[in-house]
């Protein structure tokens, strides 16, 4: 049995990338930045934070290195590769099953990556850099908004129709043609079945990241960090982003090993649930962060967000030039 990675991760073991060198090496660098993003985002999340700009200086100095250094490639080669992974012919994979296809890379894949850049601009530049002022929060709340609406509409049709059985989110193409290997394969589609029930459910809490961000960029947008700090803005765009990576880098360790090095057939995940305890390893950074982030969200959409952050303005630099 051969499993075959998201393209968006895949690596040079996949005959479609032999006969592409120029996708296999965007993905190779595509594939470690996401491993440095992954390891550094763990530590920032893990390490002790301080509202002192001067006790915070190492703090700032590897995030500087994170979002400056590794998540302007990783966003645009994400972007390159999904483009690449939902047109290019893979009719010379092998496929039994894959973990993924040009629906997932379509339904939900398209929402993570408008998120995760959403998530990375809030967290990194906005109001912190002349080059991203209070200003550019409306261009990126009408992004968030757009991934809410893509979706609601495209990913709940394609990844729901699959995990609930109601057809193959192929828009009504040939069933020949949207399901890898053709129809003579369903263990394919039986994979991708109860795939999509995990997808299904993870896109909607990604769709509930994007309504907190757009109602957060909505505020921005008037008041720039007078009313929201810019730190909580920071803690709720890094709590975002290290859910993201760790669901992601999750699903990557999980099949990444397995049966594309020649390892022993009983090492190849059958079900896409065995993915779930590497997430769960993964998405234990955030879990400390969620009592913070229950009271931000009930506090932003209680209209009690300048008291929240009433005092934590230390590190606001638009604020202090709009005063």
């Amino acid at each position: 049995m051969t499993l075959a990675l998201p393209q968006f991760l895949v690596v040079s073991s996949c005959g479609l990338l032999r006969q592409n060198p120029v996708v296999k090496h965007l993905s190779d660098i595509h594939v470690y930045c996401a491993v440095l993003l992954m390891i550094i985002v763990t530590i920032q999340m893990l390490r002790p934070k301080g509202t002192d700009p001067a006790k915070s200086a190492s703090h700032m100095f590897i995030g500087r290195i994170l979002s400056f250094g590794i998540a302007p490639h990783y966003v645009f080669l994400g972007c390159v590769l999904n483009y690449y992974a939902i047109m290019l012919n893979v009719e010379d994979w092998q496929l039994a099953p894959p973990a993924s296809d040009w629906r997932l890379q379509i339904s939900y894949i398209v929402p993570f990556a408008i998120n995760t850049f959403v998530a990375m601009a809030m967290g990194f530049w906005l109001c912190r850099y002349s080059f991203m002022p209070k200003g550019a929060a409306t261009l990126l709340k009408w992004l968030s908004l757009a991934s809410i609406i893509f979706w609601c509409t495209v990913g709940v049709y394609q990844t729901g129709s699959q995990a609930f059985g109601l057809g193959l989110g192929g828009f009504g193409l040939d069933p020949k043609k949207v399901i890898p290997g053709g129809t003579g394969s369903m263990a394919v589609q039986e994979f991708f079945n109860a795939e999509n029930l995990i997808v299904f459910f993870v896109g909607n809490m990604q769709a509930g990241q994007d309504l907190v961000a757009y109602k957060v960029l909505s505020v921005i947008e008037k008041t720039g960090n007078k009313e929201i700090a810019w730190v909580d803005m920071h803690k709720w765009a890094m709590v975002d982003l290290a859910y993201q990576a760790g669901v992601i880098f999750g699903l990557f360790v999980a099949f990444f090993p397995y049966c594309l090095y020649g390892a022993p057939d009983y090492m190849c995940l059958k079900s896409p649930f065995f993915a779930a305890p590497f997430i769960t390893f993964f998405l234990l950074p955030v879990l400390p962060l969620m009592p913070w982030a229950i009271k931000f969200i009930s506090a932003l959409f209680g209209g009690r967000y300048a008291e929240f952050s009433k005092g934590r303005h230390k590190w606001d630099l638009d604020a202090k030039k709009t005063a």
